[in-house]
């Protein structure tokens, strides 16, 4: 990193309002870097990439026998081929993260575009989700 330049946690120290942190999906340096800026801000949400749908699962990631690797998936109901998924390894950064929010009672909510869009989306283009 180059001289000067703020780490996620240095930056988290400057502002009292929202911490964006940037990462590199399953990235074990990210995965790092976020559960560093999250044990240091504290904060009282956490928004991750992902589709809000998947809002209703986040309470599974605190069970007992939920590990990684796994995914979070989206389908069309009359037509499985047509799919999404994002995966989480035990060195995502969204998995620290959400995990990290579980364990504490705080609030997790996935944050991208609609898996429905994206599904709509590729069902007009003529793309198959894989």
């Amino acid at each position: 990193m180059p001289a000067g330049t703020a780490t996620p946690v240095a930056a988290a120290e400057r502002t009292a309002g929202p911490v964006l942190l940037g990462v590199r999906h399953h990235g074990p340096g990210s995965a790092r870097a976020v559960l560093a800026a999250l044990e240091q801000c504290g904060p009282s949400a956490v928004l991750i990439e992902g589709p809000p749908e998947a809002d209703e699962l986040v309470p599974l990631a605190g069970q007992e026998g939920m590990r990684p690797p796994v995914a979070l998936l989206a389908h069309v109901l009359d037509d499985p081929g047509r799919a999404a998924f994002w995966p989480l390894a035990e060195f995502s950064p969204e998995w620290v993260a959400l995990r990290w929010a579980v364990e504490r009672g705080v609030p997790v909510r996935f944050i991208d575009l609609p898996a429905a869009h994206s599904l709509a989306w590729r069902a007009e283009s003529g793309e198959r989700g894989e």
